[in-house]
């Protein structure tokens, strides 16, 4: 290299005090990574000699020649370990910034982006007219010319809700500027506002593209410090405006592309009022198409290549080729659910994104497809699914795909106008209805603010709830449960018609691994610790064991030898909890006749347990009424929906059933904890109610007489027919006033008044809900099991009809059928088109699904492209970017 041009090299002068300047003395650590270090990178503290190491670090890495050398945007809290760490890790924020990237140099706009500004006096145009104050300073990345806005305080993020409040605040900032980019007519990213953002250090050299170009601090620096929350107040007027632009900006971008690939665009939605008669079952229609679509399928049209599997099993793809080839062994990984890219050249946000907007198969097809508007892909989908004209790619999926989104999102009963029927304008707004829409209560499968709001001690329930993040039904259950353990067997309910019942209470916390059933029960004893008796604690493991836990072995006092042994009854009260639900998927695979169902179901009722056998010390054995045993189960989907298929064993029908999962307008606001609930005994003072009812004895709690009429009606009905019409339904008549008992002796009464059998009536009501909302998953699940056993016949008779074909041919069909579908779109469209699009019209999901299971290493695509070039059906063109029809036709 001629000695006047030396290779450019990273300039210590720079790097250490631009460090000096952003983090020095901030809490926690700076974080410098870059390609070289295959972005593992090092962390330095913020003192001067923790700068000069960073800095060392830097001149030490460029050595290697990386393509850019970074800084994370924010301090870290500690070192990760592992990586570089994530926004988790973020600590300290000294500063915010924008990526000013101009002209294509290293950043080409994609087929339908806006280009970018021209120039460094675009990008400070569009800084200087966004309404936000001037920056503290610049810096040239060598392709962008990036703002700084620095802090006079060092902000240091006190936890997760704190960070996701800044992250709020970064965001936004970012889409600000974007907006009024716009406005010029030009494109700027604005996903780079994540907290572990890596932004080039000035004093480098950025290496993406050749000759290299330095990274160096802006001359244009006022060096203002700003207080965060004058940045965030402005931020906040801002914002709405920007977002209005940025929604218009995606849909003309979305115009582009539906221009471009000939697809009719969409007209504008209209707002239709809520339909109140329409039943479903559960499902949305982005469910459906999750189940039916895989990353692969939206990925591979939109030009995304797969690179293998990652160390942690997810799968590797590259982004498209625009603006250069990507350098990186993969620009996203996906699991089987959720896709995170790492690309700021692709067209997706970066980084793990927030519920609702994380990178999901709907949100992607949504994103490519209708952009990003969920609700407009949504709508279309059950356009396309009810017959109608789609107004989006939704009208190109198979038949298949649409029956599914027909049957499951309940379209079979919706009466859907055409559209000649609707009398308003299409582009207008319809009628206002004279009746307000029905205030919605989650399918009404939850207990309403009507019934916590009855009384203080339900009050309380429900803060407490609140307080510790749990669902107040889960932990309403889970203390009457609690409540019930604590029952003499002595203290009994009187329907009036039955026999007195024992107050055995069973639940079932509903909800998937982690979903909160732990903290339910957390907080139900906290409100209802238990008094120091002697109660079992119980492990529900074999219906012997259970009894067992009230028993203990002694020496028979008969027997004057003094070695022969007996089984002595020794507890009353028995409780059992478990939060885990493979407990009841063991209890589920035994058969009606287990042992430990039989024991379960006779234990609500407290019946005679047991049985005799010839040798005392064996006999296990609870009299008839000697004994109350309540339980509390967390239990998730599929053990409970195998419990549900086994009705007639008598179980699902004695459990209360309550959602484990917060609701969807749960309050952001977390009240304050309560004490543990109280009842106010004969001389006036408080007990908690717990300890009340354990010194409770030979207690009867009584009933109004329009319950016990109620009841008998009740047991009449089920007796003449009901009970096989609703076999789950059959101990409804005890349950309520179970239930009823248990809310009178939680409010410090020995006796039911109508609000209490009222309530329990509510709650049955809810339980029941629930509970058949699992029965309706269990039946879906047994219908997919079906579905992929005919599918997996029909999948092995093809399997051996290709390898049929393939032995024959020497080529898998799947091959054959896409060149052969290729070559028919090209002759019809008589034209030359781009390959991307002819790929995207003609591989079928299925054909892809069979190749790759064929063990093939390259695409589907590929291959047959190749192969049709060859038989001469196809004709590449532009070095195979550009396809026409060839002279050769396939036989028919």
């Amino acid at each position: 290299m001629n000695s006047q041009n030396p290779p450019l090299a990273a300039d210590a002068a720079q790097v250490s005090p631009w460090l000096s300047h952003v983090y020095a003395g901030a809490p926690g650590l700076i974080s410098v990574c870059s390609d070289a270090d295959k972005w593992a990178g090092r962390r330095f503290t913020t003192d001067p000699a923790g700068i000069k190491a960073a800095t060392d670090y830097v001149i030490k890495l460029d050595k290697r020649q990386p393509k850019g050398i970074y800084t994370q945007v924010t301090t870290l809290r500690e070192h990760p370990g592992k990586g570089r760490g994530g926004e988790d890790l973020a600590h300290a924020l000294t500063h915010l910034w924008a990526d000013g990237d101009f002209g294509t140099r290293g950043h080409k706009p994609g087929l339908d982006d806006l280009p970018a500004p021209p120039d460094e006096d675009a990008v400070q145009k569009v800084i200087a007219e966004c309404g936000l104050p001037a920056p503290s300073g610049w810096v040239h990345s060598g392709g962008g010319y990036n703002p700084v806005w620095l802090l006079a305080e060092n902000y240091v993020i006190q936890d997760a809700e704190d960070r996701a409040r800044l992250k709020t605040l970064t965001m936004g900032w970012q889409t600000i500027i974007a907006a009024q980019a716009y406005r010029y007519g030009w494109s700027w990213d604005s996903e780079v506002g994540n907290l572990d953002r890596l932004m080039k250090l000035p004093g480098t050299i950025n290496r993406k593209e050749q000759p290299g170009v330095p990274a160096v601090i802006g001359p244009e620096a006022s060096g203002a410090q700003y207080d965060l929350a004058d940045l965030a107040e402005t931020a906040t007027r801002l914002l709405p405006a920007a977002e209005e632009a940025l929604a218009e900006a995606a849909r003309e971008k979305q115009d582009r592309r539906n221009q471009r690939l000939g697809i009719k665009a969409t007209p504008p939605r209209q707002r239709k009022q809520p339909r109140q008669d329409i039943p479903t079952t559960g499902d949305s229609p982005l469910d459906v198409l999750a189940d039916h679509l895989t990353f692969a399928d939206i990925l591979e049209p939109e030009g995304w290549t797969y690179a293998g599997t990652h160390s942690d099993s997810r799968q590797q793809w590259k982004r498209p080729a625009v603006g250069g080839e990507s350098s990186n062994a993969y620009s996203l990984l996906c699991d089987d659910h959720v896709a995170v890219n790492f690309s700021e050249r692709a067209d997706l946000p970066v980084g793990a994104q927030p519920g609702g907007r994380k990178l999901t198969v709907p949100y992607l097809w949504a994103h490519y497809n209708y952009a990003g508007d969920v609700s407009a892909a949504a709508s279309d989908l059950l356009r396309a699914a009810s017959g109608r004209e789609a107004h989006g790619a939704a009208g190109s999926l198979s038949a298949l795909i649409l029956d599914d989104i027909k049957r499951r999102c309940g379209i079979e009963h919706r009466p859907y106008p055409n559209r000649e029927e609707i009398h308003w304008d299409d582009h207008a707004e319809p009628p206002d209805s004279e009746d307000p829409p029905a205030e919605s209560n989650e399918a009404e499968d939850r207990l309403p603010m009507s019934f916590w709001n009855a009384t203080r001690t339900l009050q309380n329930i429900h803060q407490m709830a609140r307080a510790r993040r749990t669902s107040p039904d889960a932990v309403m259950h889970a203390l009457l449960a609690r409540v019930a353990s604590m029952a003499d067997p002595s203290v009994r309910v009187d329907s009036g018609v039955q026999r007195p019942a024992t107050l055995c209470w069973f639940c079932g916390l509903f909800g998937p691994s982690g979903s909160g059933k732990g903290n339910a029960e957390d907080a139900a004893e906290e409100l209802t610790p238990f008094p120091d008796v002697d109660l079992a604690h119980i492990d529900i493991s074999t219906g012997q064991g259970l009894i067992s836990a009230y028993l203990e072995i002694e020496v028979d006092p008969m027997d004057d030898s003094g070695k022969r042994k007996i089984t002595v009854q020794k507890k009353t009260r028995g409780y059992a909890l478990a939060t885990e639900g493979s407990v009841l998927d063991a209890m589920a695979q035994m058969s009606a006749g287990g042992t430990l169902n039989g024991v379960l179901c006779k234990a609500w009722m407290s019946e005679r347990q047991g049985t005799s056998n010839a040798e005392m010390e064996r006999r296990r054995s609870l009299p008839k009424g000697a004994y109350t045993f309540s339980m509390s189960l967390g239990v998730q989907e599929e053990p409970a929906a195998k419990l549900l298929e086994m009705g007639s064993i008598g179980l699902p029908q004695r459990l209360a059933w309550a959602h484990a999962t917060l609701s969807r307008d749960t309050p952001k606001e977390r009240p304050p904890v309560v004490d543990k609930l109280t009842v106010t005994v004969g001389d006036g003072s408080e007990t908690p109610v717990t300890y009340w009812v354990a010194g409770l004895r030979n207690t009867v709690i009584t009933v109004p007489d329009l319950v016990t009429e109620e009841v008998d009606d009740l047991l009449l009905t089920i007796s003449f027919g009901r009970g096989k019409e609703a076999p789950l339904d059959t101990h409804e008549p005890l349950w309520r006033v179970k239930c009823a008992a248990l809310l009178a002796l939680l409010h410090g009464r020995t006796a039911v008044t109508m609000e209490d059998w009222e309530r329990s009536t509510l709650m049955w009501q809810t339980s029941r809900r629930v509970r058949d909302s699992v029965q309706d998953a269990a039946k879906r699940r047994l219908r997919a099991e079906a579905d992929a056993r005919r599918a997996e016949a029909v999948q092995t008779a093809v399997e051996s009809q290709s390898a049929v074909f393939e032995a024959v041919h020497g080529v898998h069909p799947s091959v054959v059928n896409v060149a052969k579908r290729a070559h028919r779109y090209l002759t019809n469209k008589q034209a030359e088109m781009p390959a991307r699009d002819v790929n995207r019209a003609c591989v079928a999901k299925k054909d892809r699904d069979k190749f790759r299971e064929s063990g093939a290493t390259e695409s589907l695509w590929t291959v047959a492209l190749k192969y049709a070039c060859e038989q001469g059906w196809l004709v590449p063109l532009e070095d195979g970017a550009v396809l026409t029809a060839g002279s050769a036709a396939p036989e028919q």
